[in-house]
C-alpha cells in the first residue's frame, strides 16, 4: 500500500503499520482542541500533533470537520471526539491540564520558563472564542506563547 503525504520511511507500509509505530515514537502528553462552533482551525490542529508527536490528539464539539487541511495525518494518531463536558472532566485523571491561552486575567507562564511534565493535557482554544471558561478553570497550569507580531494568537 502506497501511503500518501507520509515521509519516506512509511511511503510502502500500510496506515496500520504507520499508526502503530508513530504510537511506538509517541511524546507522552496530548493535546485538546475546543471545536464547537466552527471548523476553522481543527484540521491544521490534528496535522500539528502528528507533526509534533502527540500521543494522543482530543477535540471538543461538532464531530463534522473537513479533513483536507489534515491532509491524511487523522489516520496515523489516536483521534478522540469529546462529547460533553464529563467527557472533558473525566480525563483529569490521567493528565495534567495545561491550558495555552494569552487571556491576562490568568497567570500565564511564558512558554520559555514553563516546564513540561509527562502526561500533560495542553489545551487550545477555537478561533475568536479562546478556551471556555470553566475549562479555564479546571486548568491546573496556563502557559502562553511570547508573539512579536500584531496579532494575538496563532491559528
Amino acid at each position: 500500500m502506497n501511503s500518501l503525504n507520509v515521509i519516506d520511511q512509511y511511503k510502502e507500509m500500510e496506515k496500520a503499520k504507520i499508526k502503530e509505530d508513530l504510537q511506538r515514537k509517541s511524546f507522552p502528553y496530548a493535546i485538546m482542541m475546543q471545536h464547537i462552533n466552527g471548523d476553522f482551525n481543527i484540521s491544521t490542529f490534528i496535522r500539528n500533533g502528528n507533526a509534533f508527536g502527540v500521543e494522543r490528539i482530543f477535540y471538543w464539539g461538532k464531530r463534522q470537520w473537513d479533513r483536507r487541511g489534515a491532509v491524511g495525518s487523522h489516520n496515523y494518531k489516536q483521534l478522540d471526539h469529546l462529547k460533553s463536558e464529563e467527557d472533558i472532566v473525566s480525563l483529569k485523571e490521567h493528565y495534567r491540564f495545561v491550558a495555552i491561552e494569552n487571556n491576562i486575567s490568568y497567570s500565564c507562564k511564558d512558554l520559555h520558563t514553563f516546564q513540561p511534565q509527562p502526561n500533560d493535557l495542553y489545551i487550545f482554544g477555537e478561533e475568536s472564542n479562546g478556551i471556555e471558561d470553566w475549562v479555564l478553570d479546571i486548568c491546573d497550569e496556563y502557559v502562553y506563547i511570547p508573539q512579536f507580531g500584531s496579532v494575538r494568537s496563532l491559528n
